[in-house]
């Protein structure tokens, strides 16, 4: 385990590095271009290409975008706005200094249009009523922005690993949502946005207890804003309504992201999740529900409440790349099945 850990920040370390070389080279590369084209230009045609005069910070900032060129309505002129794999513009990068949600990984969505792969793994402690002993997930999201607002989105291609006393343990693929994103309120001068969105849950294996019923579907709500210079909200609410409540919970939640910048794109961050279980299943099977893992088929659950803490850090070496850790913990008396959760995870951004 100790071998597969060092592998892993080893690895980490050179992506990061390549990624933050990558988006200083384009930064340089962009700016001896607008010189050139300058000094071929009258002062006419020059004031066409410089920014237009505004309080607002240029977002650029050296990190591979190019927010001050006002370009786009996505204001991505990163790579020439094309397409990885023909398919999925530039992640939208006027919003750089933003961090992505770290707790309630499949929910808690992040606002922005992007493109990217994310790789997530956290150890949750069992609760006492779950068994004890811990449960592991490892899991990987995609996001794809097709259009200037409209993205698809992948949040879990994930395995579950469990570990109590006993030999079945659940082992095994997680259900993976998949479904669409629309960012339908942008303001980059104010950095505030706000995007909606709906997936399915499909249907995983047997072995991780996530093949109950008919699936799920899953409507969120997600905002983020700039508060001052340096810090940012970001805030997503949603519902997930099984398909046949025989054989799954409906549960709120609200999710909340604080964080602060400091030198070096260091970023402190600290969160609140609250879940609200609005029904118990038809068939009563266990007297928990898995929070945000699994929606296990849980009686006597209506009505009640789990809050959680998080604390923690991220830093972003670069526009295109994003690590973080944190640590998770109940505030609530009833915990369901979280004693508490360490979080670790690498994001790339196209």
């Amino acid at each position: 385990m100790r071998n597969v850990l060092i592998f892993t920040l080893l690895s980490t370390c050179v992506s990061c590095a390549a990624a933050a070389r990558a988006g200083y080279e384009y930064s340089e590369y962009y700016a001896d271009e607008s010189i050139e084209q300058d000094a071929s230009t009258d002062v006419a045609s020059t004031d066409a290409i410089l920014p237009p005069a505004s309080d607002a910070p240029l977002l650029g900032d050296g990190w591979g975008s190019c927010c001050n060129c006002d370009c786009y309505d996505g204001c991505d002129c990163f790579n020439g706005r094309r397409r990885a794999l023909g398919l999925f513009l530039p992640s939208d990068h006027c919003f750089d200094r933003f961090i992505s949600p770290l707790s309630n990984p499949f929910y808690f969505e992040d606002p922005r249009s992007l493109t990217e792969v994310r790789g997530l793994f956290f150890d949750n402690a069992l609760s006492s009523v779950a068994g004890g002993g811990d449960a592991q997930v490892f899991a990987g999201q995609i996001r794809g922005r097709v259009t200037d607002r409209a993205s698809i989105v992948a949040q879990r291609l994930g395995h579950l690993q469990v570990n109590i006393a006993g030999d079945d343990t659940p082992n095994g693929f997680l259900s993976a949502p998949i479904g669409l994103k629309y960012n339908f309120l942008r303001n980059v001068e104010q950095q505030y946005l706000a995007s909606a969105g709906i997936t399915y849950f499909i249907n995983g294996s047997a072995n991780a207890m996530s093949n109950f019923g008919d699936g799920a579907f899953h409507f969120f709500l997600t905002g983020g804003a700039q508060i001052f210079e340096n810090a940012h909200w970001l805030s997503a609410t949603g519902f997930r309504i099984p398909l046949n409540n025989n054989w799954g919970t409906q549960m709120w939640y609200w999710s909340n992201q604080w964080d602060y910048e400091l030198p070096n794109h260091i970023y402190p961050l600290a969160g609140i999740n609250w879940f609200h279980f609005m029904s118990s299943a038809g068939i009563p099977a266990t007297p928990f529900t898995s929070l945000d893992i699994i929606d296990l088929p849980a009686f006597n659950v209506a009505g009640t409440n789990v809050v959680t803490g998080l604390v923690g850090f991220k830093w972003k070496p670069s526009a295109h790349c994003e690590l973080g850790t944190g640590f998770e913990f109940p505030l609530t008396e009833r915990t369901d099945v979280l004693k508490n959760r360490v979080y670790a995870d690498l994001i790339l951004r196209y």
